[in-house]
């Protein structure tokens, strides 16, 4: 995922760990010169995409509070 979100880039994504066989949801977050602000990760889960959810909503949630 690429989202522009209050003025910072976000890049969710998920990854599968090969020693566990859980899901890692990663993201970066991209201020508006393109610097990385903030890079990394939500709580492993078993899927794919419960796992990039849960990277683009701590992703928002670090905005937020900025």
């Amino acid at each position: 995922m690429n989202a522009e979100y209050k003025g910072y880039k976000i890049t969710a994504w998920a990854e599968r760990d090969d020693t566990t066989g859980l899901w890692n949801g990663r993201y970066r977050i991209l201020d508006e010169k393109g610097v990385v602000a903030y890079e990394s990760f939500a709580e492993p889960t078993d899927d794919e995409s419960t796992a990039h959810e849960a990277a683009s909503a701590k992703a928002r949630a670090w905005v937020d509070e900025q």
